[in-house]
């Protein structure tokens, strides 16, 4: 860690030098599919690294701040086979790994399973991580819908049905419950992505809905509720022996037609705009009393750092009403703390790896969560990949311009934190870009996430025009060309293990 932000970071951990010096009495290794999410711990240990299962550009530049190791490109068949962190802890390859290190480690996953933690016990691994048992009451949509309105939150008013009652259920039926625009989600089965939220707005949409959920066998109740017009918002916990802290409360980006480029919007998160605040402060503070109320009750069952949550804000009513609980990283990160940092603040990932070490540390609690809600002009976008089959183009991570007079791109210099932005007119392209020729699964949240030095939201659904102009630009680009493969097995499988 540099002097002058050991410095900074003083003034809110005075202990600062004793907790790092206890921090690296092992190396953290951060394990996971990609790099870029997994950078922040870089800046304040020196015995850190990351170890990933997908080969992309971000990794050329991204060493240039930590070690990283990549199993796709020592082992590129085993990487092709590897679907989850159960998987990989048992791998011949990560097992070699793991013998040829010769600093004592800890690994540190973002949310963990029963496979993952039966694993690092019978390998006896030192490991940093939450037990499920620890966030169980809160992972599935209707445990947390439950737990909300036990402990007396602000709730979306819901309607649950049987699987059996909601297939037998017609869309008139169903519309007449709300007379407007619903929601419908699995309320005892978490699936990520597109094919966990329906919104309903028509007999179309509910035929749609209906083809999917009739197929699907693994869960056993529905919530419907009214689509709430409005925000969708999110904001950060970290449980620690002081209390919660809690981010800023910030603007979600839900299926922008520009970034989905013809993707059914299904709900579809893509980013984060933190220059966007078309709410009162009232709404900030409602909402962390939710986010403390939570890591509260999470804490008492044993969890420790990082959480989210997320919100519905009505825009007629000025309610807020918390609908989710991420017991994890979220997609949030790292880019929030690529703004605290700029800020000389401590990031939120040291809060974390502070707590689950049990490191007694006097920080100033109170200064920290003030500093944590301070923003500055930063926003985030992901590219869906679907249709990108092979990356065709050879682009580099780093700090970029568009031309909207010739609509082209110009890369500019490399780059991966706040600082390296010269102008409100640039953007980082970054986090699991492909390498040239390489092949592009469909099923991953996204094919790279864009960084802007400024604002670029309208409302939760709509970006700026010559934002959305340059993703159509580049979107079009990238699926010039492309033929469809036949699927092959990494493709038909997932897994959110990492």
């Amino acid at each position: 860690m540099n002097k002058d932000l050991f410095s900074a970071w003083q003034t809110y951990v005075p202990d600062l030098g004793n907790i790092l010096q206890k921090m690296e009495e092992k190396t953290t290794i951060a394990v996971g599919v990609a790099p870029f999410p997994r950078i922040m711990p870089s800046l304040f240990l020196d015995h850190y690294a990351i170890y990933c299962v997908k080969d992309a550009v971000d990794i050329d530049l991204l060493r240039r701040y930590t070690t990283i190791f990549c199993l796709e490109e020592k082992h590129p068949k085993i990487a092709e086979k590897v679907h989850s962190t159960g998987y990989l802890l048992r791998n011949w390859a990560f097992q070699a790994f793991l013998k040829s290190r010769r600093h004592p480690y800890r690994l540190m996953f973002y949310q963990t399973t029963p496979k993952i933690v039966q694993a690092l016990e019978e390998q006896n691994i030192a490991w940093i991580g939450n037990r499920p048992e620890s966030f169980s009451g809160v992972i599935l949509k209707g445990d947390f819908r439950d737990l909300v309105k036990q402990r007396g939150l602000p709730s979306v008013p819901d309607w649950r049905l049987s699987r059996e009652e909601f297939l037998g259920t017609t869309f008139a039926g169903a519309w007449a419950h709300w007379d407007r625009t619903f929601v419908v989600q699995r309320a005892d089965f978490d699936v990520a992505g597109e094919l966990g939220t329906f919104f309903i707005r028509n007999e179309s949409d509910w035929q749609a809905m209906i083809a999917i959920l009739s197929k699907d066998e693994r869960y056993h109740f529905v919530t419907v509720s009214p689509f709430i017009e409005g925000y969708s918002l999110s904001m950060l916990g970290c449980v620690t022996a002081q209390g919660v802290l809690t981010s800023t409360l910030q603007l979600q980006l839900i299926d922008v037609p520009e970034s989905l480029h013809g993707q059914m919007p299904t709900g579809v998160f893509l980013g984060h705009d933190w220059a966007f605040r078309l709410w009162p402060d009232v709404v900030q503070h409602a909402a962390q009393r939710v986010v403390e109320s939570i890591g509260a009750y999470l804490g008492e069952r044993g969890f420790k750092g990082i959480f989210g949550i997320d919100f519905l804000y009505d825009t007629k009513t000025e309610e807020v009403f918390p609908i989710e609980c991420n017991p994890r990283f979220t997609g949030a990160l790292p880019v929030y703390s690529l703004m605290v940092a700029h800020q000389r603040v401590p990031t939120i990932e040291f809060f974390h790896i502070l707590s689950h070490l049990n490191i007694g540390a006097d920080f100033d609690f109170s200064a920290v969560n003030e500093a944590f809600k301070k923003r500055l002009p930063l926003a985030h976008i992901s590219l869906t990949p679907k249709g990108v089959f092979e990356m065709k183009i050879p682009l580099a991570a780093g700090i970029y311009s568009y031309d909207r007079n010739a609509r082209t791109l110009r890369f500019e210099r490399p780059g991966a934190f706040y600082h390296d932005f010269k102008n409100a007119n640039e953007f980082m392209m970054i986090d699991s870009l492909p390498r040239l020729g390489g092949r592009v699964i469909q099923n991953v949240p996204r094919l790279c996430k864009l960084i802007f030095p400024r604002g670029i939201a309208r409302s939760s659904f709509e970006v700026e025009p010559d934002v959305g102009e340059m993703i159509t630009t580049l979107s079009a680009g990238l699926r010039e060309n492309q033929a469809v493969p036949a699927v092959s097995e990494s493709d038909a499988k997932t897994s959110d293990e990492f």
